[in-house]
């Protein structure tokens, strides 16, 4: 009876272990594709991975995440070389050193609690990161009426809370100020966003430039802090290219090229070479916006008059959004 005790429990550590390796697996090829921790898109998938199996090894002391790192690398590093232990292991190390100092307080309230409902499952996701399969899987009998369809609108609940603050913050109706295709809450805002939305057409140049003409853009996003940007790319782009990149935007900038703008017919604009983004549906007469002879799309604006008043561009990051789409985000300085 003891040895068949012995021998399950060596067959339930063997499926646990094989589920973390899965989870590691998954970790790996996530931060090889430049993904980043994050509370959105690509970036939420990765962090909820990560503080899962984080969670599991702190629980578990023969839970060894960098051999189970390191060994996924190794066996998958000859098929895809972009598998580098040098910058994979610090960006997971990074995230664990984080989560590391509310986990274990957050581990000491869910102990606390005497059933684990929807609401108070969200408290513990919201103010120390526990995710819901972590809070679901700790919380053992304590946590058998919490579901994830529950735990979902809970979710949703506070987003449209905190939306209807934000709606209610710019008198009702959220951004009161359009100057093309931007809108912004104040001029000071739309200053900054003018910069970015220039500077969105340099790094798409600049892309080209450095990769090719295959980069197509896929969409943008501005805010008064950051700007983002879709493209087309099979693959992720090196360190060394988007050095290059910026180098080429920064001394564009310095020269303080004019920005000039023209109206005319689509099919004309589009035969001159202007660049368009055809996932949106352009009116027979449209806006083209030139940089010199180094940009120029199809735009609705505004834009700066000359490229020195944007500022130094920085890129901060470049990920994974989909297969064959990479995201930029880069700020001003």
């Amino acid at each position: 009876a003891i040895a068949s005790a012995g021998l399950a429990a060596l067959v339930l550590f063997a499926a646990y272990t094989q589920e973390l390796t899965e989870y590691g697996k998954q970790v790996v090829f996530l931060l090889a594709e430049g993904v980043i921790p994050s509370n959105k898109e690509q970036g939420y998938i990765l962090r909820r991975l990560m503080r899962r199996i984080i969670t599991q090894e702190y629980l578990n002391q023969e839970v060894d995440l960098l051999k189970i790192i390191n060994m996924v690398i190794k066996e998958y590093s000859d098929i895809y070389p972009e598998l580098n232990s040098k910058s994979i292991i610090p960006a997971f190390e990074a995230e664990k050193s984080k989560f590391a100092k509310t986990l274990k307080q957050g581990l000491k309230e869910l102990d606390k609690l005497t059933n684990i409902d929807a609401q108070n499952a969200f408290k513990l996701y919201e103010s120390f990161g526990l995710p819901f399969e972590v809070i679901k899987e700790i919380g053992g009998e304590k946590a058998t009426n919490l579901k994830r369809e529950s735990f979902e609108e809970e979710f949703k609940r506070h987003q449209d809370l905190s939306r209807a603050g934000a709606e209610s913050k710019f008198g009702g109706h959220g951004l009161v100020i359009k100057e093309g295709d931007l809108t912004a809450s104040n001029q000071e805002e739309m200053a900054v966003k003018i910069k970015l939305h220039t500077a969105t057409h340099l790094l798409q140049a600049g892309l080209r430039k450095v990769l090719g003409p295959e980069v197509k853009q896929e969409g943008s996003d501005i805010s008064a802090e950051r700007l983002r940007f879709d493209f087309r790319f099979p693959r992720k782009v090196t360190e060394s290219e988007l050095k290059e990149v910026g180098d080429w935007v920064n001394d564009v900038i310095i020269k303080d090229v004019e920005v000039k703008k023209e109206e005319m017919p689509f099919d004309e604009a589009i035969k001159s070479g202007a660049l368009a983004f055809f996932k949106q549906k352009y009116p027979d007469r449209v806006s083209v916006y030139s940089i010199g002879d180094y940009s120029k799309e199809l735009c609705g604006g505004p834009h700066v008059k000359k490229t020195g008043e944007i500022g130094k561009v920085k890129i901060v990051k470049e990920e994974a959004v989909s297969a064959g789409v990479r995201r930029l985000r880069a700020v001003i300085q």
